[in-house]
């Protein structure tokens, strides 16, 4: 299978719900949804910066999962206006990074990824 993904058909886009960045997969996606180092569940135990700077493991919603499905259904879809710090993120912007690549971007190989990124120590954990 893994050698079918890498080869490109035209038009297809192989996407990653969520990829690792510390640990990239043998066949590098289009696009990726989720970059992480550690995905955990919103409501299970995640890490957090403890009372002495180091790591440490926080404690799972102790909601049953019916009154969690139902908050998330209940949830504004309507964006977050933020808190003013970062930039805006309008749709135009997106659409001009679209219309910048759109040529281009599938023309890649899907070659595994070798490296991390650039910074040698990009494991927190």
């Amino acid at each position: 299978m893994l050698e079918q993904l890498s080869e490109r058909v035209p038009g297809q886009v192989l996407h990653e719900h969520a990829g690792c960045w510390t640990d990239p997969p043998p066949v590098a996606a289009d696009s990726v949804t989720l970059l992480h180092q550690s995905a955990v569940a919103p409501w299970a135990g995640g890490l957090r910066q403890g009372a002495d700077g180091g790591v440490e493991h926080g404690d799972p919603d102790p909601r049953p999962e019916e009154e969690i499905a139902a908050s998330v259904v209940a949830a504004d879809p309507e964006p977050d206006e933020g808190d003013g710090r970062t930039p805006a993120d309008p749709a135009e912007g997106v659409a001009a990074f679209v219309t910048a690549v759109r040529d281009t971007w599938l023309r890649g190989d899907r070659d595994a990824v070798r490296s991390a990124g650039p910074v040698g120590s990009s494991r927190f954990l």
